[in-house]
């Protein structure tokens, strides 16, 4: 829906002014067709035209642009285009900023206040395009390398940035979308970063993928690839995509894949977050959270040394996912943000509230009234099921699944079964095929018994052995918040 109508408002931005700026040199001297000059034209035209930068009919031949000082700001409506854009393919149209950027070194890419440099810092500095306190650009077909920042989104909204490569910055971040206020201090500002889509893009070698700061809101990442190739790149291995900064709100991860960062998906500081059908592999954390509102759901999160890790007093709904093969020995370099540099950390857990390592059930008589479950911090610490020796896998592929829950009393909460071929890495369990859920009613003394039973194999290949877990979800405050994975339950058939 957002695509779409962003989309239709490009059609009739576009029909406007109805001009087509033709780009077709690599030179960087101003002069007539080239990218500097279609910009300041399309500025000085006040928008709603084209500029479509031509790479010639020889197919083996890009157009690479080699900048000799940063690009003007694009300042009105516009559509930037790379022509002749061949699905699978890198682009033909290559923006390159090595003459104003040292890519050897993050020096080159100071913070805002000149206090350290590189992707782990507030800074806006040497931006392949940046859209300034504008909205409504689209910019597509380009390859973007060897700047601080690929594409900057500062203050703007109703954006449209897809099917781009962007590869070996040094700064901030691949594509970063922030409504920083440009004060000294880096505040936010509030519904000027906002209604913006990046998708289709393949970003990678960044150090940041992207961001989502200081008052960026309803903005959507989908079917993106995201990787760091290697976490001995200049640019050290960090977020997939940060949200950082206050006022970060209605931000959607979609059907992405991240690889190789520190954290995937850092979400330190956005409420209303939606991570949906994604795939996150190869990093030190997976999703680390301390936002509310937080949905999680239908994604693969595999091969990390955690899966999903929530702090503070955060709200996370963790559902429907396969969650397998994390608890990897993977370590942050010490110049990373997030992740963990300790080798001997024990947060290898597929679900860890707190990223401290296992928590343990609260038991009963740990509240006042002699309830269990009275705890509190990252999804109110929330009680894990129990499964019991009355589990059992018929010969059919028939799975019933029996157990306990000890939470709060009277309250209504989900619980949702997993199946999987082996435990992590780190011999913790997890939920690689999701079975199904339940609704359960605890009693006056804050205890619940349940019994699922799931027709046909999990696996359906013939496995005779698995093992089984199980989480919890309760709502607090219309937040549904989700526990860790139960103790994992071997069966046979």
């Amino acid at each position: 829906m957002i695509v779409t109508t962003v989309a239709a408002l490009f059609a009739a931005a576009s029909s406007a002014n109805g001009y087509t700026l033709v780009v077709d040199k690599p030179d960087d001297d101003g002069a007539e067709h080239t990218l500097r000059w279609a910009i300041l034209q399309s500025n000085a035209r006040g928008g709603g035209g084209r500029i479509e930068i031509d790479p010639g009919a020889d197919p083996q031949r890009p157009l690479v642009i080699q900048v000799n000082s940063l690009l003007p700001n694009i300042t009105r409506p516009v559509v930037i285009e790379g022509k002749h854009r061949v699905a699978g393919e890198a682009p033909r149209v290559v923006v390159d900023g090595t003459r104003i950027v040292d890519d050897t070194t993050t020096a080159s890419c100071p913070a805002e206040n000149h206090v350290g440099s590189g992707p782990n810092v507030r800074s806006l500095q040497k931006p392949g395009l940046a859209v300034v306190d504008s909205g409504h650009i689209e910019i597509s077909g380009l390859e973007i390398r060897h700047f601080c920042i690929g594409v900057l989104l500062l203050r703007s909204h109703d954006n449209h940035i897809h099917h781009n490569v962007v590869h070996d910055m040094v700064g901030a971040a691949g594509i970063m979308i922030t409504g920083d206020d440009g004060t000294a201090a880096g505040g936010s500002t509030k519904g000027l970063s906002t209604n913006n889509v990046v998708e289709r893009n393949v970003i990678y070698d960044t150090g940041d993928g992207g961001e989502c700061t200081r008052g960026t809101t309803n903005t959507t990442y989908q079917y993106n690839v995201f990787f760091q190739s290697s976490p001995n790149t200049v640019s050290p291995r960090s977020q997939g995509v940060e949200c950082a900064g206050e006022g970060n709100a209605g931000i959607r991860f979609l059907y992405n894949w991240f690889s190789g960062y520190s954290d995937g998906l850092q979400l330190n500081s956005a409420n209303d977050v939606t991570v949906m059908g994604n795939i996150i592999t190869n990093s030190t954390y997976g999703i680390t959270a301390a936002g509310n509102g937080i949905v999680v759901k239908d994604n693969t999160i595999s091969g990390n040394r955690m899966g999903v890790g929530l702090t503070g007093t955060s709200r996370a709904t963790i559902s429907q996912n396969r969650i397998f093969g994390n608890g990897q020995p993977i370590v942050s370099l010490p110049t990373s943000a997030g992740g963990t540099t300790d080798p001997a950390s024990p947060v290898r857990l597929g679900i860890d509230l707190g990223i401290d390592g296992p928590t343990p059930n609260d038991p009963a008589g740990s509240c006042a009234d002699g309830a269990p479950d009275c705890d509190t911090g990252p999804n109110e610490l929330q009680n894990f099921p129990v499964l019991d020796a009355g589990s059992h896998w018929e010969a059919n592929g028939t799975v019933t699944l029996r157990g306990t829950l000890a939470s709060r009393p009277n309250a209504t909460l989900t619980v949702e079964f997993f199946a999987g071929y082996a435990r992590n890495v780190a011999v913790l369990g997890e939920g690689e095929i999701y079975l199904g859920a339940e609704t359960v009613r605890t009693n006056a003394a804050g205890v619940a018994t349940f019994t699922f039973v799931s027709h046909g194999s999990p696996f359906r290949d013939g496995t005779r052995g698995a093992f089984f877990t199980a989480t919890a979800a309760a709502v607090f405050n219309t937040s549904s918040a989700t526990s860790e994975f139960s103790a994992p339950l071997w069966l046979s058939r």
